[in-house]
């Protein structure tokens, strides 16, 4: 059973993320503009990868990963321990 009806390889820019590159393939796939994606990730520099392509992060915390701020570095646009927790924000962002 397959649990995605989707997904997207490196391979066929031949670049590896954060390249804009892999973001941009992406949206151009599925037809949406980049401020319509969202990376979701346990780590931080994949959210800030793709918040700096103009996607949008959702930060999964694990333990002994926490949410690390420094200057100059996007904050996730969400952020949660748990998966549900986190889904359920971007389904809330995406109605409002």
């Amino acid at each position: 059973m397959s649990f995605f009806e989707q997904s997207f390889s490196v391979e066929k820019v031949g670049k590896f993320k954060p390249a804009p590159e892999t973001y941009q393939m992406v949206a151009k796939e599925l037809a949406v503009e980049m401020s319509d994606l969202c990376l979701v990730a346990c780590h931080l520099w994949d959210t800030i990868g793709a918040q700096a392509a103009g996607c949008q992060g959702a930060f999964l915390t694990r333990p002994y990963n926490a949410m690390l701020p420094a200057s100059n570095v996007p904050t996730p646009d969400f952020m949660a321990s748990d998966l549900v927790t986190l889904a359920e924000q971007i389904i809330l962002d995406t109605q409002g």
